[in-house]
């Protein structure tokens, strides 16, 4: 990963605090904390502390490191990457270590970074071993080993830090070669709480709060339309509605109900715009995830349909009711949450919403500005927070790691176990082992890599993608690819069932002319043409010939309207963004009114043809799980321009 911009949180060695902005004069006085890009710090909640005493415990059947590190003292958390969930520990000016859950021990763990290590062995507060020579990973250095410790420093000859080693019954094997040094820094370690932290953080707080406020307030003045704040719940969206508030006086709350926040989330945002006294507009997804999952299954980092079908056209529904003529939409993005909202601007327009001017204050904020922001104007926050939550939403987010869903299952069981239900039922569907569910392998649909490092924890488990995606198919629409056979441009494939069912026959004609391609009955057999390919379909098989490489995107439509017809839910997406309004939803899918202008939009939009034909049908059959990447694929920038020039999306 490169970051295109990264956090910046410095330290007073002096006052032994963090700054967000160092005054003027003190430039010279305080220094940066190298932290892992973006370097997104926070401070340490309550629960943090007991994480991190857990896992000092673990590994060093000892809480003198924590004594002496980190109780009582002002701790930043710095989130890193990891198979699971890694924070650096910052404390008294130095990252001194990684707090971590191990999914595989089902416990939070804590490993000494050379910093650390270096400092606890000065002050002997762990075991050490002295090696010659070169140390190198999976490296045994002792057997017969006595020591409660699990985690043991390796130092040279110099005594100098070299690594570490794990001590497991024993025998003590090299588990890390510390190849980057950095020495500690001096400070004065004198213990701070929240209010010295903010008293030396004021002027960093004016600062970022008043250029937060300008923007808001220039935005406002050249928009000239009513203003509108998205509020989650959570801190950001907190931060950046009650810099709104203070800026402009009133604000229209927006909440979007994906059906799957948790009660604290909802108390929250019910008491926010009660409290500030605002006008709270609702986007309601209800049971939508329920239902679709079934079709679906469940969604993963790279098969995000839940966002489209809980999110995106509950949202869209109430914006172009709510706001025909437009808004300004404040929202709490910030640069280092993802890459792609790293990359994003300051302002932008949701391509389908995109009478909806979206802008965001706090940009490039980070997590300790936000809190302290919080803290300073004890603003209310979601309490979740305390209970060991970084990040709110969803509940059931493939995003999310098992140690999240670890803290949903202890607080909130009766969530936890309705989900698991369903992960249970698909379990068996997809024929997958129990650590299917375990170690979090339904978060991905494709063998990604995270994903490969997990199942090799699994005992004689292979990723068979090409059977769990006809599983997926068989059990979830009940229409799958059993058997492809490819010439060069010509496929004939063989499906599970009929492909075009006799009650499903008009609409599904109805949809092939709304691409404009001819379509007429040959017998029993359908034959669809286009200038590009040739399609027939008899019965349960499909045969396709194209002329072209680009006639390939033919077949890709026909099987996109094929599958929609078998397993639309209803999510509304096409009859939302229609530009002319004229397709409804039948019982076998969306249905055309009267002729259309073949702009394709009902496809582009569909979660069935975007995400479940792109990403699991063409994949079956191509024999390429990332067929979706394929050159021939019309790119949405394409289509956006298509339907600009047709007068069909407005130009922003």
């Amino acid at each position: 990963m490169i970051w295109p911009i990264t956090a910046k949180i410095y330290w007073d060695p002096i006052e032994n605090v963090p700054l967000i902005k160092p005054l003027p004069e003190k430039e010279n006085t305080v220094y940066r904390l190298k932290l892992t890009e973006p370097g997104d710090a926070r401070p340490a909640f309550k629960r943090d502390y007991e994480k991190l005493r857990e896992g000092i415990y673990y590994e060093f059947k000892s809480e003198k490191i924590y004594k002496e590190f980190f109780d009582g003292r002002f701790l930043l958390l710095n989130k890193v990457p990891h198979w699971d969930q890694m924070w650096e520990i910052v404390a008294d000016g130095n990252v001194l270590g990684q707090l971590y859950y191990d999914p595989f021990r089902d416990t939070w763990r804590f490993r000494l970074n050379y910093t650390g290590a270096l400092i606890a062995v000065q002050q002997d507060l762990v075991d050490y071993i002295v090696v010659d020579g070169f140390v190198r990973e999976k490296q045994l250095l002792k057997e017969n080993y006595s020591s409660s410790s699990s985690q043991i420093v390796v130092l040279d000859r110099k005594g100098d830090v070299r690594g570490l080693a794990e001590n497991i019954d024993g025998f003590v094997v090299v588990t890390k070669v510390f190849r980057t040094r950095i020495s500690p820094r001096e400070t004065s370690k004198k213990k701070t709480t929240l209010d010295d932290v903010l008293k030396h953080n004021d002027y960093g707080l004016y600062y970022f709060e008043s250029r937060a406020k300008a923007f808001i307030y220039s935005m406002a003045n050249k928009v000239g339309k009513e203003v509108v704040v998205s509020y989650s719940g959570g801190k950001d969206s907190l931060t950046a509605l009650h810099l709104t508030l203070e800026t402009l006086g009133d604000a229209t709350l927006l909440f979007n109900n994906t059906g799957l926040e948790l009660p604290e989330t909802i108390e929250n945002v019910e008491y926010v715009a009660s409290k500030y006294g605002l006008k709270m507009v609702v986007a309601d997804a209800g049971d939508a995830f329920w239902r679709a999952v079934e079709v679906f299954g469940p969604p993963g980092k790279d098969y995000r349909w839940c966002c489209k079908v809980v999110k995106l056209v509950p949202l869209a529904r109430l914006a172009k009711r709510t706001w025909p003529q437009g808004a300004l939409n404040i929202v709490g993005q910030r640069a280092f949450e993802s890459l792609d909202r790293a990359r994003s601007p300051r302002v932008w327009r949701n391509r389908w919403i995109p009478h909806l001017l979206s802008i965001t204050p706090i940009q490039e904020w980070s997590q300790l500005h936000i809190w302290l922001y919080i803290f300073k104007y004890k603003l209310p926050y979601n309490k979740l927070y305390d209970l060991g939550y970084e990040r709110l939403g969803c509940y059931v987010c493939p995003s999310s790691t098992l140690a999240e869903f670890k803290e949903v299952e202890r607080n909130h069981p009766e969530l936890w176990r309705k989900w698991l239900e369903v992960l249970e039922r698909w379990r068996k569907k997809l024929g997958q082992p129990v650590e299917w569910i375990k170690y979090g392998l339904w978060r991905w649909l494709t063998p990604a890599a995270a994903k490969k490092r997990l199942a090799v924890r699994i005992k004689g488990y292979n990723i068979d993608w090409r059977e769990e995606y006809r599983k997926r198919l068989l059990h979830g629409i009940g229409l799958a690819p059993i058997n492809v056979e490819k010439n060069n441009n010509v496929y004939r494939i063989v499906f599970s069932k009929e492909v075009v069912p006799a009650t499903a026959q008009y609409e599904f004609s109805s949809n092939i002319k709304m691409l404009k391609f001819s379509i007429y009955r040959d017998s029993d057999n359908y034959v669809i043409e286009s200038s590009r390919a040739r399609i027939t379909i008899s019965g349960n098989t499909l045969f396709s010939e194209h002329y072209e490489e680009k006639g390939f995107e033919d077949l890709a439509d026909v099987l996109k309207i094929i599958y929609r017809i078998h397993g639309c839910v209803k999510c509304g997406s096409c009859v939302l963004w229609c530009p002319l309004q004229i397709i409804r939803l039948t019982n076998n899918g969306p249905l055309p009114t009267r002729p259309c202008p073949a702009c394709r939009i009902c496809l582009e939009v569909c979660p069935i043809s975007e995400l479940l034909v792109e990403k699991v049908v063409l994949p079956l059959i191509t024999d390429n799980v990332e067929a979706w990447r394929r050159s021939t694929r019309t790119r949405r920038e394409e289509l956006i321009r298509s339907f600009k020039s047709m007068g069909i999306i407005p130009t922003p």
